[in-house]
């Protein structure tokens, strides 16, 4: 690695700009204060890169809204990550096992002088389990709560050009990975060989590990649209999807495709020709000031109309940011109880999931996008048609 390799991923500014948006989040929702666990907020706000991210109950960050820098309490164990990614705060150290990290949230909470009121808590996130919230709880039994997590979350939902630079890096990776899918998929291969080889060329090309593995199903498991690659071995007459992402700074580009091992049968090009017809439908939706409701209905009624609608049983799409294990997506949801508006600096991705559940078939047909003033930029390259090998 270059000596020159700047670990900080952004500069001072741009997080204080975050830390005051924060701020007046919580001066409209009548905060005081959050206390938060989930790495994702830890790094926006920070910088901190909580790679322990799995190690409930051993991280956290309180948050004021008076503009006083955020505390992270770390262990001791993890201040040499700090020392590299920390940019805005001060850090109050505890080692693991001697101290309780849930009182120590208490004299944080209480050394700042955070004015009586209600703290935000990010009880949605994926790391503030029922055993941590209720510890919080019992520490500050003087306080009440209420959850945080989509309230600050939302703030990421805006990508700025630094962050719109890191995915379209991730987006080169994320195309690394499906030359790497539809190059190498062939009969004798198993899964697992071809996820390790999708893996190995994002990575050799630069990637960080992405928040969630990659989904791969083929043959009789193709009707699966999350499973883990298996030791099975792909034969002709296969019908092959997976999905992964390309990753840069945490910030996640996803990659999907599917493909066939021989001919097709006429219902799978059914599937395949219905469903990039109504992806496209979904995506011609997509405009500035756009309800982003509107584009999974748009979508389903194309399907509806070529007899597919009972084949579309996932969500149309979902928004794109910094992510850790175990979920990539921010808080957008491309679903029709949507009503939030698109606006330039969301990133997204869109997918025709396509499972028939009577013959056991699916495929995957998506891609990722950019949106801006002009309409949505496409990111990634992957065919949006699925792709026929022969032989």
């Amino acid at each position: 690695m270059s000596e020159e390799w700047d670990f900080r991923a952004f500069t001072e500014q741009e997080h204080r700009a975050r830390l005051a948006a924060a701020g007046a989040a919580m001066d409209r929702a009548g905060l005081v204060g959050c206390v938060c666990t989930s790495p994702e907020l830890l790094y926006y706000f920070t910088g901190y890169e909580a790679h322990t991210h799995l190690a409930i109950g051993s991280q956290a960050m309180v948050l004021p809204a008076n503009g006083h820098d955020p505390v992270l309490i770390l262990r001791d164990g993890d201040l040499p990550q700090a020392a590299e990614t920390l940019t805005v705060g001060t850090i109050h150290s505890f080692r693991l096992g001697a101290r309780e990290m849930t009182d120590l949230v208490g004299e944080v909470i209480r050394d700042l002088g955070l004015p009586a009121g209600t703290l935000g808590l990010d009880i949605s996130g994926p790391t503030m389990n029922g055993a941590l919230t209720e510890a919080i709880r019992r520490a500050l039994r003087d306080r009440a709560f209420e959850d945080c997590w989509r309230l600050l979350g939302n703030l990421r939902n805006l990508l700025s050009e630094a962050e719109i630079a890191y995915v379209r890096e991730a987006a080169t990776y994320a195309d690394a990975g499906i030359d790497a899918f539809f190059g190498t998929a062939r009969p004798g291969i198993s899964e697992i060989e071809l996820a390790a080889e999708i893996e190995y060329a994002m990575r050799s090309a630069g990637s960080d590990y992405p928040a969630i593995p990659t989904w791969m199903a083929s043959g009789p498991r193709g009707w699966c649209q999350h499973a883990q690659a298996s030791p099975r071995v792909l034969q002709s007459g296969d019908l092959v999807h997976a999905e992964f992402a390309g990753t840069a700074r945490r910030y996640q580009c996803m990659g999907m495709g599917s493909l066939f091992l021989g001919t097709p049968s006429s219902r799978v090009r059914q599937m395949a020709d219905g469903g990039k017809e109504a992806l496209m439908a979904g995506l011609g939706a997509a405009h500035v000031g756009a309800r982003i409701g509107d584009l999974e209905a748009t979508y389903m009624a194309c399907l509806a109309e070529r007899g597919l609608g009972d084949c579309a049983i996932m969500r149309f799409g979902v928004g794109i940011s910094a992510a850790y294990p175990p979920v990539w997506e921010n808080q957008i949801t491309i679903q029709l109880e949507c009503d939030d508006l698109l606006e330039p600096g969301m990133a997204f991705y869109l997918h025709a999931s396509m499972q028939d559940m009577d013959t056991r078939t699916g495929m995957l047909l998506g891609a990722s996008y950019l949106m801006t003033a002009g309409g949505p930029e496409r990111l990634d390259k992957a065919p949006l048609e699925l792709v026929v090998i022969n032989g």
